[in-house]
């Protein structure tokens, strides 16, 4: 427990809020709409007001439809990815595709749910310098040297290494340089959605092309690291460089024009050991990051929420205390560890099937391409048709 040096009043006016979230991204922005709409009062820090564009989630898959159905805030993503009658990018009524076969760039999604955010939302444009925690009180300081106290912190940033070294709190290395997210968006008469494979031997994980309002989006997931010559060439060159790697893709893209540059984001997996701490709980890539070629980084986000909102805030908040074993029944809750270990499985899956080495990989890559050969080839064979015996006229 830490002895605070100050009093009360000297806080910023109504600064007493339950629950201060640190990082107003994708966990923060959504955690604070589901808090307080059921009655909380939340305090957000972020350095933007607006969400600056960003290269992070741009599609949803069916169990994310529902926990955002859950929620009531499944319409801050439809309403983006489906623009209204007489936007510029509207579909027509007759051809709007499913919510699972589109998306749209992240910080409009971003935006959406901050603008969808009750009055019991306080945002603070300001980075946090620092927590200090207890197991009764916890106060938030600004970098502007405001300080805000609640009854528990949620750090709800990936990006706040110096914030988790204060905390006491140490990353591990799970799978450094585990994979590369390559995206970037073309002009196409006919935007399909659709998942293709690249090459065998190529290092890559899949190609996702899907429609966005007034763009197709490409995105590759790629084994290659940041600084191979292939990656390189993609950003300079993608609909050529993403031709040497996945024919399919290019067949697809064949005629497309890019209209959005490439851009590139590298992944680090790593978790957070024994994270349990007075006052404080960590959600999303704050505990944990998986590879985008998984597609689970939303899930685990909304996962964590869903965990957190339903049962151990309502709990914590209920009784005396906010003591690190209160917060460790969430990092031990059966529903948020499955989650977790399934994003991790399918990480270090996907990437040892594509370069991983080792007799039992090779194996797995062999059996992989003898399937896909025998699929292509029954999908290619004449269909044979059995002789049919006709009555002869007069028999």
């Amino acid at each position: 427990m830490e002895d605070f040096d100050f009093e009360v009043a000297s806080f910023v006016p109504y600064a007493l809020d339950q629950i201060l979230i640190v990082g107003a991204g994708m966990a923060g922005s959504l955690l604070a709409f589901v808090l307080s709409r059921a009655g909380y009062g939340v305090t957000v820090f972020d350095p933007h007001r607006r969400p600056p564009p960003m290269f992070r989630n741009e599609k949803l898959g069916d169990e994310q439809i529902v926990l955002l159905r859950r929620y009531d805030a499944l319409s801050c993503f439809a309403d983006v990815c489906w623009p209204p009658e007489g936007h510029p990018h509207a579909y027509p009524a007759d051809a709007r595709p499913s919510l699972t076969d589109c998306g749209a760039p992240h910080h409009a999604w971003l935006t959406s749910v901050r603008d969808a955010w009750p009055a019991n939302v306080r945002f603070v444009e300001a980075a946090v310098d620092s927590i200090a925690t207890s197991d009764d009180m916890q106060v938030v300081t600004t970098a502007t040297g405001e300080r805000f106290a609640g009854r528990l912190v949620v750090v709800a940033t990936g990006r706040a290494p110096r914030l988790l070294d204060e905390l006491g709190l140490r990353r591990r290395a799970i799978s450094p340089g585990h994979s590369v997210c390559l995206g970037f968006s073309v002009a196409l008469d006919s935007s399909p959605s659709v998942v293709v494979q690249g090459l065998p031997g190529a290092g890559i994980g899949y190609v996702s092309i899907f429609p966005m309002p007034g763009e197709t989006r490409v995105n590759v997931f790629s084994y290659r690291p940041l600084d191979d010559p292939w990656t390189r060439r993609m950003s300079r060159s993608p609909l050529e460089a993403l031709a040497e790697v996945s024919p399919d893709a290019a067949e697809i893209l064949a005629g497309a024009r890019v209209v959005r540059r490439c851009e590139a984001r590298g992944t680090d997996l790593y978790r957070v050991d024994q994270p349990a701490r007075d006052g404080v709980v960590l959600i999303g890539d704050a505990f944990h990051a998986p590879c985008p070629a998984s597609g689970t980084g939303m899930l685990r986000i909304l996962n964590d929420i869903d965990v957190l909102a339903r049962t151990h805030i309502p709990q914590w908040l209920g009784s005396e205390g906010m003591a690190r074993t209160k917060i460790a029944r969430f990092y031990a809750d059966p529903a948020k560890r499955r989650i977790d270990r399934r994003s991790l499985s399918i990480s270090l899956r996907a990437r040892g099937s594509k370069v991983g080495r080792g007799p039992y990989w090779a194996l797995h890559r062999t059996a992989v391409g003898v399937r896909s050969a025998l699929r292509t080839a029954i999908a290619a064979a004449p269909v044979r048709r059995a002789a049919v015996s006709r009555p002869q006229p007069g028999v």
